[in-house]
């Protein structure tokens, strides 16, 4: 299983598209209200509800996990707050 965070970005969006295609499972690190992960479900991709300043979401997600591919920067954030 690969955690893909930052997965509903347009990088993180081809990664997941990349891996699904080759039958890679992919787990997404999505936040709740995230409005793209209609877009990542049709490639069959797993949801994980989290944020990164959220610790005990991250566990979660990572649970069974073997790599994590990160594209989350803070960049060009889409939220009020991040940094």
């Amino acid at each position: 299983m690969t955690l893909v965070v930052g997965a509903t970005g347009a990088l993180g969006g081809e990664i997941c598209a990349r891996l699904r295609a080759r039958r890679v499972p992919v787990r997404a690190l999505v936040r709740p209200d995230s409005p793209h992960q209609a877009d990542l479900a049709g490639l069959g991709v797993e949801f994980a509800a989290g944020d990164l300043t959220d610790p005990p979401s991250l566990e979660a997600a990572c649970a069974g996990v073997d790599c994590v591919v990160s594209t989350a920067s803070s960049m060009h954030s889409r939220r009020a707050g991040d940094s």
